[in-house]
């Protein structure tokens, strides 16, 4: 028969063991950890340096010369690629669920895939490869097949590239194939943005001039409206690919799956630009292929989020699972917020309809939305209480008293 003091002994031994799981997920799992740029004895920041050094050095050269003459152009081109970049900017917050990434390390992944992806590596190298196509196979093979059979092969091993050296310089941070999907979105959404830039201003030259913020921003439409299915979610793809590929100390190597996301995304890329090979310009063959392709892009994101996201729901599951035993949480949200993906809208649901103590259901998507940044604030103190945690949990209090 078990006596009031017994049960205080397993309920302080149960409660220190969900702690030491969670001090060893935020440890395995590399939450919190920090990213420092400026390494000067790991090669990677050299390298890295080097690729955007010779990408802005391109830049300059190819842009400053005729900037005066299409200053309008190049303002528009900023406007138009800003907002794209800054709304999916938001997407990826959005998608950044289970921990958020350093900015300082998204801002070197966009540099680096905006300037040294496209201006140091992307753009010698389709150039090579084009030129040997067209004395290979000549010019009218060449025009309907180059951009599909160079750029996934050049695009693709360039912001790889970038990405590699991410890894090399986040290695506590880029731990999982869902880290892959972020830190890789954002290598590409900077090579997207500045080959956006570049797209809109070779419309502005190609029409001499006239009506430069027109045809800027008929290129924005044009490519904005392909943007989703573009360099971010081929690149996010790809980066997972290599995650599985090279393995990390929490991710173990699946070479298997790398191969085959690295391919998909290449393949996707290609059909892609060879949609009018395909298709010899038929606008409805284009509209089915576009349609197509988008639909199979989204459909290898979502196995990849499937694959990546396991590892994660199980270390936030770990993380949170205390703050059900000291009562910040109930057990109904922790299940809402790290169960299976397949089940993860049903149970959000049952979480926000399942209150009995009257918190209403629009409070109750912040109290899930709060535990998120609980876990953050947790993360970063290494599973420790500290100030920023204490605030957290007052925070899900308040939310659930209805407080302003």
């Amino acid at each position: 028969m078990s006596t009031s003091s017994d049960t205080g002994v397993a309920g302080t031994a149960e409660t220190a063991d969900l702690l030491a799981r969670r001090r060893d997920a935020i440890e395995e799992s590399g939450w919190g950890a920090r990213f420092h740029l400026f390494q000067p004895r790991n090669l990677s920041l050299w390298v890295y340096l080097l690729l955007v050094v010779l990408g802005a050095r391109e830049l300059y050269r190819i842009a400053v010369p005729i900037a005066p003459v299409f200053a309008d152009a190049d303002i528009a081109g900023v406007a138009s690629a800003g907002t794209f970049c800054l709304l999916f900017l938001l997407f990826l917050h959005h998608a950044d669920r289970y921990e958020r990434t350093p900015a300082l390390l998204a801002a070197t992944a966009f540099i680096g895939g905006g300037i040294g992806a496209v201006w140091a590596m992307a753009m010698p190298g389709n150039a090579a490869v084009m030129s040997l196509y067209s004395k290979t196979f000549g010019q009218v093979w060449a025009a309907d097949w180059n951009a599909g059979l160079t750029a996934p092969f050049v695009e693709e091993s360039a912001k790889g590239a970038v990405f590699v050296l991410m890894l090399g310089l986040a290695p506590f941070v880029i731990r999982t194939v869902y880290d892959g999907l972020i830190v890789g979105a954002f290598v590409g959404l900077g090579f997207q943005v500045l080959e956006d830039m570049l797209y809109g201003q070779n419309s502005a030259y190609s029409n001499f001039g006239v009506d430069q913020v027109g045809a800027v921003l008929h290129t924005f439409v044009i490519r904005s409206l392909s943007g989703i299915s573009s360099h971010a979610m081929y690149t996010a793809i790809f980066a997972a690919g290599i995650v599985y590929l090279v393995g990390t100390r929490a991710q173990p190597r699946r070479v298997g799956r790398g191969l085959l996301l690295m391919a998909s995304a290449m393949l996707i890329h290609g059909l892609w630009d060879s949609m009018l090979a395909l298709s010899n310009a038929n606008g409805f063959v284009v509209t089915a292929l576009m349609a197509g392709i988008t639909v199979v892009s989204f459909v290898v994101l979502f196995v990849a989020l499937r694959w990546g996201s396991h590892r994660e729901r199980g270390w936030l599951h770990d993380v949170l699972a205390p703050e059900v035993a000291n009562g910040t949480l109930t057990e109904v949200e922790l299940v809402a917020l790290t169960g299976e993906q397949s089940r993860r809208r049903k149970d959000r649901k049952a979480a926000i309809k399942g209150r009995a103590d009257g918190v209403s259901k629009r409070r109750e998507k912040h109290v899930l939305a709060a535990a998120l940044d609980l876990a953050h604030d947790l993360s970063e103190s290494g599973g420790e209480d500290n100030d920023a945690v204490a605030h957290s949990r007052k925070e899900i209090a308040r939310l659930r008293a209805g407080r302003a």
